[in-house]
């Protein structure tokens, strides 16, 4: 699941270690944007509900701004503003806390006037959709294995300017039957007006005949019917920040399987993927979708002993 994935990568990241010239994590506010553009939200620690318990101090490492406690860290990407908010595995709060009795509606909804409350534009909430998380407790031996129940939600805002989707935004949150915040992740850069302009006219062109026409001959041949989307980079990319106007393909591709007795390859299996494509047809790329050649291929010369031991 897509929060499982971003959660991992959290717990990765927070890991604690102080330093001199310690900075502090920014405090939430919106991020003004350029003429004809969508504003942003800047999350932080003064608008969120989530705790780090005692003993708090500030760390810098990772090119993350952190603030540490007894019960967790709450953090934020120096570089481009994501804000991360993890428990520690054995918190004052505990297992028992991070139970959420009611229906996921109900935590969709408490979600949702969270974000808003702390400062997402309530215009660009495009709706709100729950995954779920399982628990069980057993010890190694116990047969046969406990099943597994609903331990609580991970409820995610869908971000959308007018009717365009916004798909690499990123709000979701994880809440105990108190309301309080147990995880969170919060990446909602400012839409630049060019794109949003952009993306109006590409809907504008898809929803003439003889328009639409014209811009689906520029594309490859047999692709699924798509969707006019802003995309910009993600919660995890590093570099200048690309937002883009794009015609959203899904494309099934099937992959390869080894065949176990003749070594050979065999069909069976099968990703979803996920082209772009612009106004002119031209398909494009999103950083994170780009590959760092010279970290694939590091050069291979290497300087001579002497140098490498000064």
């Amino acid at each position: 699941m897509r929060f499982e994935s971003l959660c991992l990568s959290g717990l990765a990241l927070l890991s604690s270690c102080s330093g001199p010239e310690v900075k502090r994590p920014p405090s939430a506010g919106v991020i003004t944007p350029d003429q004809g553009g969508a504003a942003g939200y800047q999350h932080g620690i003064d608008h969120s509900t989530f705790s780090v318990g005692a003993d708090q101090r500030y760390v810098n490492e990772f090119g993350l701004l952190k603030v540490v406690g007894s019960d967790g860290a709450f953090a934020v990407d120096a570089a481009n503003g994501l804000a991360v908010a993890i428990p520690n595995a054995h918190s004052s709060r505990g297992q028992q806390a991070a139970w959420f009795s009611q229906s996921p509606e109900q935590h969709n909804q408490l979600v949702t006037n969270y974000f808003i409350g702390a400062g997402i534009p309530k215009e660009q909430v495009g709706g709100v959709h729950a995954t779920t998380s399982l628990a069980a407790n057993a010890s190694g031996e116990q047969v046969p294995a406990p099943q597994p129940k609903i331990g609580g939600y991970q409820s995610i805002l869908d971000r959308a300017i007018g009717e365009i989707p916004v798909v690499d935004s990123v709000a979701w949150a994880r809440l105990d039957d108190r309301g309080r915040v147990l995880a969170e992740w919060v990446y909602w850069p400012a839409i630049p007006g060019r794109v949003i302009a952009e993306a109006s006219r590409m809907r504008e062109t898809l929803a003439k005949d003889d328009d639409k026409k014209t811009f689906l001959a520029k594309l490859p041949a047999g692709l699924s019917p798509g969707n006019v989307v802003i995309r910009h980079s993600s919660a995890t990319s590093t570099g200048t920040f690309v937002a883009m106007a794009s015609y959203d393909v899904q494309e099934r591709r099937s992959l390869p399987q080894p065949n176990a007795q003749s070594g050979q390859a065999a069909g069976g299996r099968a990703i979803i993927i996920i082209r772009h494509f612009g106004a002119d047809g031209k398909e494009l790329r999103l950083p994170q979708e780009q590959r760092n050649i010279g970290a694939d291929y590091p050069n291979a010369k290497r300087p001579p002993p002497a140098a490498r031991l000064q």
